[in-house]
């Protein structure tokens, strides 16, 4: 794997005025002869949000040495469902002031499905709590080509219309009276993953969106002015970026009239799972056509809302669809086991809640048979593709899970 930069490390005497999320507490104690005999403790304790949408189990860890892996002894933590988590960094040796902080898998609280990207942020001193989400990982990506954080912050900023704070700004938090900070990310996460896909090569995943974010920031510091996330993406030396500004530009349009909706932020949940389901649709097919992929989808479902969302159509009745969906789902009874559910979850976007409900029931399937699927070559299936990404017990859980 490709080692990502780390930024350089001030000095310690920087350090003491700054350090990271992190507050003095004075331990006051008795002494003889009247003498103070106060001590300070530092805190040493880095905590913050991951956010697509809150994003519940996800593992967080800080990037000790710079390999973009999980390394034992590296401070990592999992994150709750708000998407909090907390890092102990007792025993780490060095100034964590620059490190990385990574974010991978856990579940999108807003879709329900399992998250498959990454997210990085920067340990920074001058923040009460670190977020984590796809803008911060669009800084890092800058930082990591030789721009300091401040300079790296100010480019995304006015890039995307927004100002330093807002990079640093729960988007869920302040949704009300900011749709627009939300809406951007969501729709960048989106574009980042597509092209992953479409430029993966015999990369990671991982390895892919790192590549893709590097590719979105060339094109960020070379911009002067404002511009959508879509243009920016378009303007990408990537495979696919026509087709995934084509995404990036329905997302934020279908997120932004379902925030204005009735059904408002229920609305927009289930318009983004909708949108990821083009995604996906798009990914596992290799064509990376928007309206195409939403035609398929229809075909399936003899219906014609995904149209609605993908610009064919009327929008509005698409996204009141979707939102009657979400309130009507099937029930699926918890099974008597859920060691697997966390892990089963990636395969909710195509065969629904629980394995019920999607394109293709699988909830009480032959285990010899997924088994089977699960097995073929990666480049011959999308679910064997999926299934590169697990070990032979996790599959068993899965299987376990699916089959009650």
């Amino acid at each position: 794997m490709q080692k990502p930069s780390t930024c350089a490390r001030p000095p310690w005497p920087q350090l003491l005025g700054c350090a990271l999320a992190v507050t003095l507490t004075a331990c006051g104690g008795g002494g003889g002869g009247g003498a103070d005999t106060r001590s300070q403790a530092s805190a040493t304790t880095l905590s913050g949000t991951a956010v697509d949408g809150y994003l519940q189990g996800a593992r967080v860890f800080l990037d000790v040495n710079g390999n973009g892996l999980a390394d034992t002894g590296e401070p990592t933590a999992t994150t709750d469902a708000n998407g909090r988590y907390s890092l102990d960094y007792s025993q780490v040796s060095s100034p964590v002031l620059g490190m990385r902080v990574i974010v991978t898998g856990g579940v999108d609280t807003d879709t329900g499905y399992a998250f498959t990207g990454m997210l990085t942020a920067r340990a920074d001193g001058s923040r009460a709590g670190q977020l984590v989400s796809p803008l911060t990982s669009l800084v890092d990506a800058l930082v990591a080509q030789g721009l300091s954080l401040d300079e790296a912050r100010a480019k995304v900023a006015a890039a995307l219309g927004l100002t330093v704070a807002d990079l640093a700004t729960d988007p869920l938090a302040v949704l009300a009276n900011q749709p627009g900070l939300y809406t951007r990310q969501v729709a960048l996460q989106r574009a980042v993953q597509l092209l992953a896909s479409a430029n993966q090569g015999s990369q990671t995943a991982h390895e892919a969106q790192e590549r893709v974010l590097r590719a979105l920031a060339t094109v960020i510091v070379a911009q002067n002015g404002t511009a959508t996330v879509g243009e920016i993406v378009a303007r990408a030396s990537l495979s696919q970026a026509s087709a995934a500004r084509a995404l990036a530009d329905a997302v934020e349009d279908t997120l932004q009239a379902a925030l204005r909706s009735q059904g408002g932020r229920a609305s927009a949940k289930a318009s983004l799972k909708a949108m990821d389901q083009i995604r996906h649709e798009m990914e596992s097919s290799g064509e990376y056509s928007l309206s195409q992929a939403a035609t398929r989808l229809d075909e399936r479902n003899g219906a014609t809302a995904y149209s609605g969302l993908a610009g064919v159509g009327g929008k509005t009745e698409a996204i009141n669809t979707f939102t009657r969906r979400a309130g009507t789902a099937t029930t699926v009874n918890q099974a008597p086991s859920t060691a697997g559910r966390l892990l089963a979850s990636n395969c909710f976007q195509c065969h629904g809640t629980g394995g019920v409900g999607g394109f293709d029931r699988i909830r009480g399937s032959d285990a010899a048979e997924v088994r089977d699927y699960l097995r073929k070559p990666a480049r011959s299936d999308i679910m064997a593709a999926h299934a590169q990404g697990y070990t032979s017990a996790q599959l068993d859980a899965i299987i376990a899970y699916l089959k009650q």
